[in-house]
Parts: C-alpha cells; structure tokens; sequence
C-alpha cells in the first residue's frame, strides 16, 4: 500500500513539474505576450484615427447631399413653379396633377394604357401595385391593390 501511495505521489510530482513552465519558458512567453498586445494597442490607435477621419468624411458627404437635394429641389420648382415643385420634388400625388409631373416625381411607370374616347383621352399608369387614372393629361384618381 504504501509503494502505491509512493508511486502515486511521485507520478502527480512529476505531471505538475511538466506542466508548469520553466522561468525561461515563462519569460518566452511573457515577452512574446507584449509584443502582441503593444500591437493590438497600434491596431487599435490605427482603427481610431480610421474611425474618426470617416467620421468628419461622413459629415463632408452629409453637406453635400444637403446642398444637391435644395438644388435639386430648386430644379423641380424653376420647372413646376413654387406651388408645385416642392411637391412633386418629395413625390406626393393630388387629384389635377400632370403626367409630366408624375413621371417627374415618380419615374417611369411600369405600364400605361391609352384610350381615346370622343369625350376625352384616359390613361392609366401603373407603378407596382398602384394605379393612377388621368383623363386628359390630368390626374382624376388613384388607387393602391391590396
């Protein structure tokens, strides 16, 4: 029993002299740990300087598309006047509206269909799910399929 015991000790001595590192080991690996994290502390200025030039590009960009989004409102209303410019230019639809502002607001339509009558033209344009109903060149309704 007791040269068990012996050979047991001995055998747990021997796994814990193994497994714990030597001070050449330890300082192999302590240098080799500071050398990773004096990186990653670089990568991470790097990253930072990145982040903030992006940040002050981004409000550059912002500036800009503010600047083209009044000019090109300002197109809409030298086009359709200042009572209807603005609203074309944010694409909203009224009854009596033009298909020129229309298209002009909201694109090319999927689809038209024409017909003439001998009491006036109607039209229907189609955009997805929406159709819109113009008599003459005018809007006189709209409606949306569910």
């Amino acid at each position: 029993m007791n040269r068990i015991l012996l050979l047991f000790l001995l055998s747990f001595s021997f796994i814990n002299a193994q497994s714990t590192p030597g001070t050449k080991e330890y300082k192999s690996i302590h240098d080799s740990l500071t050398v990773q994290k004096k990186n990653l502390q670089q990568n991470k200025l790097m990253l930072k300087t990145k982040i903030d030039s992006l940040k002050k590009e981004t409000k550059k960009l912002d500036s800009l598309i503010e600047k083209a989004e009044r000019e090109i409102e300002t197109v809409y209303v030298k086009k359709f006047g200042s009572k209807y410019g603005p609203r074309v230019y944010h694409k909203q639809i009224w009854k009596g509206m033009t298909e020129k502002m229309l298209r002009a607001g909201w694109g090319k339509p999927d689809k038209i269909d024409k017909n003439v009558q001998k009491w006036g033209t109607f039209t229907q344009w189609y955009y997805g799910k929406i159709t819109f109903f113009f008599r003459d060149g005018k809007l006189i309704d709209w409606e949306e399929e569910k």
